[in-house]
């Protein structure tokens, strides 16, 4: 230790320790208050089976991630079973091990206060907080790189200190190298990093050996595998939502950033820096808690995070799109030993009344994020839950087929993710032997015909006047509230339905503003079903709409959004130049309360375009070929679902 400095005084630890003690026992609060998203029904539909650990990994070839967590969760599963709790459970037990594996092994390389600011760092991210609520294996990765972080500093001090090959230490660096790299590809780059400054640094060349051959093992591993995965995927990797260009890149780190360090936290890390650019200018020393080790530490940090992101770029270009924010955090415990460096290097010392007052602001301003704990209570996510139970209690609706509209944007229009949709989505909260079929945003709209369904959705019009099933379709995912007015607006003008109204109902997710300073949850749609309602009366006023009796618990009321009625009124042909078809509707937003009326004309736009990352909307782009010999109208591919 560097005894000319001193350290961070001990009782701000104590501090920062509460901090993170409290949001690791409200990663257990709340479990089952959301329903399971759709990347968690894709952990489902990987585990929910007898046929043992083959199909498991058969069927992880759906999946664009290594198979380790889906195995984990095969055996999980066969004991807890497979309740939101009993799901979510891992995910919040290895988010809290990921701090308390950190915390261990970083003791010999950070100060205890500097430890205890980057566990609360860690504790208070938004991250860590979905995460450890999400059953997925971001939190078994976390807990991976927190290992490989702590077995990496114990190998190169063994070196140090013992002139013996550390064939224990070896060996258990290797299998976690493996055992990670199967967990996410992108601790594969990590280790791969962490690998490359051992072998860097340490002079032993037999030592040096031994750890190009566990590298050279690992990477072959994972070549055969992500050969089997590029041959067997039904994913076209080419065409997913993740993509190539800079701004998209980007985009990718800003929001991994905001994730990791957003709001008030990402204060005070920027004035630590500040501080330590100060001191850098001045030449002040910095704090240094172990001088070989926390330096070599610090190096290796940096060249995980640096390196993660250069190679996950290389990767995504080279092989296929895959660089995103979420992935880039799998490495994050590398992030927090930064952030505890810092706080060791340039954060209060605490043993004066002023760097006491400013270590009092650092602890109020971390954990101030304490008061978004109360979101553990909401419902954050999708809405597949609740919508389920909607239409479930839909009168007449009861073993009839239910039209669903395809997540296009998380599997594409094929027969295999059809069938998945149906069968693992929209299926999982339905009882027993439902029928659902799901359907393209273009097939709804008729541009692209199907067999059978211009009659379906006639009929299930035509049951609004009678009480019979009115469902039109059921949406989850993909769209925006934009995105799920423009399917209200086609369906409405379709011939069997346009003598009748769309009601669209909004189930609401629990969301953090953009303005990540604002302490506090918003309601954002997630989740829409459509139904057809009567016509108004001619000449009536203004008033809320007869709509479908149904009787939800009060958890699936909360999320209850507005009620949007889409009348198509009329259309226009024209032959302007060319010929066109204008169409004008009828928009009311209902909130329970109060009514906003609005109206709408939009160019009919009748062009098959099959939808792919260069064109998800829901309407096709005016300027394609064949879509629309005219300029596109200003609002055609800009409508805002907040009409």
């Amino acid at each position: 230790m560097n005894a000319a400095l001193k350290a961070p005084a001990s009782w701000q630890a104590i501090v920062f320790g509460l901090i993170t003690l409290i949001a690791c026992v409200a990663a257990f609060v709340g479990l089952s208050n959301s329903s399971l998203w759709i990347d968690e029904l894709l952990s489902v539909y990987l585990v929910n089976h007898h046929d043992g650990l083959g199909e498991v990994f058969r069927r992880q070839l759906t999946d664009a991630h290594p198979p380790v967590y889906s195995f984990f969760l095969y055996g999980w599963t066969r004991v807890a079973g497979f309740s939101e709790l009993a799901l979510r459970l891992p995910s919040a037990m290895f988010a809290v091990l990921a701090i308390v594996v950190f915390a261990i092994g970083t003791r010999r390389v950070l100060s205890t206060t500097a430890i205890a600011f980057a566990c609360a760092v860690a504790a208070t991210s938004d991250f860590w907080f979905y995460q450890s609520q999400n059953a997925r294996s971001y939190t078994l990765c976390m807990v991976l790189a927190s290992a490989m972080l702590a077995v990496a500093i114990a190998f190169r001090r063994r070196v140090r200190s013992q002139p013996h090959f550390p064939v224990a230490l070896w060996i258990e660096l290797s299998l976690l190298a493996l055992v990670a790299s199967f967990t996410h590809a992108y601790l594969l780059l990590g280790q791969g990093m962490v690998l490359f400054v051992l072998i860097l640094t340490i002079p032993a060349w037999r030592t040096r050996a031994a750890l190009v051959a566990t590298g050279l093992v690992v990477l072959g591993f994972n070549v055969v595998y992500y050969k089997i995965l590029m041959h067997s995927s039904e994913h076209n990797l080419q065409d997913m939502w993740f993509s190539n260009d800079a701004g998209f890149f980007n985009q990718q780190l800003h929001q991994a950033l905001t994730l990791l360090v957003a709001g008030q936290v990402a204060i005070v890390v920027a004035l630590l820096l500040v501080f330590a650019c100060r001191q850098r200018i001045n030449r002040e020393p910095f704090f240094v808690f172990n001088d070989q080790d926390t330096r070599w530490t610090t190096i290796v940090a940096c060249a995980v995070l640096v390196g993660v992101i250069v190679c996950g770029i290389g990767v995504s270009i080279a092989v296929a799109p895959s660089f995103s924010d979420r992935n880039l955090l799998t490495c994050s415990p590398f992030a927090w030993f930064l952030a505890g460096r810092l706080y060791d290097a340039a954060g209060p010392r605490g043993d004066t009344r002023r760097s006491s007052i400013l270590a009092i602001l650092a602890m109020l301003l971390v954990g101030s994020y304490l008061l978004l704990l109360p979101g553990r209570e909401l419902s954050r996510n999708e809405n597949w839950r609740a919508t389920a139970h909607y239409v479930e209690q839909l009168p007449g609706c009861a073993g009839q087929t239910l039209p669903v509209v395809l997540p296009y944007r998380f599997g594409h229009e094929s027969e295999f993710f059809r069938t998945l949709a149906q069968n693992a989505y929209f299926d999982y909260y339905m009882p027993a032997g439902v029928q659902t079929a799901a359907y393209m945003p273009r097939e709804l709209a008729a541009r692209h015909p199907m067999p059978g369904l211009p009659e379906l959705l006639a009929s299930r019009a035509a049951n609004a006047d009678t009480g019979a099933c009115s469902l039109l379709a059921w949406n989850v995912h993909d769209p925006d509230e934009g995105r799920a007015l423009k399917i209200a607006l086609d369906l409405a003008r379709q011939p069997g339905i346009a003598q009748h109204r769309v009601l669209m109902q909004e189930f609401n997710t629990y969301t953090r503003p953009h303005l990540k300073l604002k302490l506090k949850w918003q309601t954002t749609p997630e989740g829409y079903v459509y139904v057809a309602i009567p016509k108004a009366p001619v000449d009536s006023p203004v008033e809320a709409p007869a709509t479908p009796h149904v009787q939800l618990t009060k958890q699936d009321a909360k999320v209850l959004g507005d009620q949007v009625i889409v009348d198509y009124l009329t259309s226009h042909a024209g032959n302007a130049g060319a010929p066109y078809t204008v169409d004008v509707y009828s928009i009311q937003r209902w909130n329970g309360k109060t009514v906003h009326q609005d109206f709408l004309a939009v160019q009919r736009i009748t062009c098959d375009v099959l939808a792919s990352k260069i064109n998800w909307d829901v309407w096709p782009n005016p300027t394609y070929p064949g879509c629309s010999p005219l300029p596109a109208p200003t609002p055609a591919n800009q409508i805002d679902g907040g009409l």
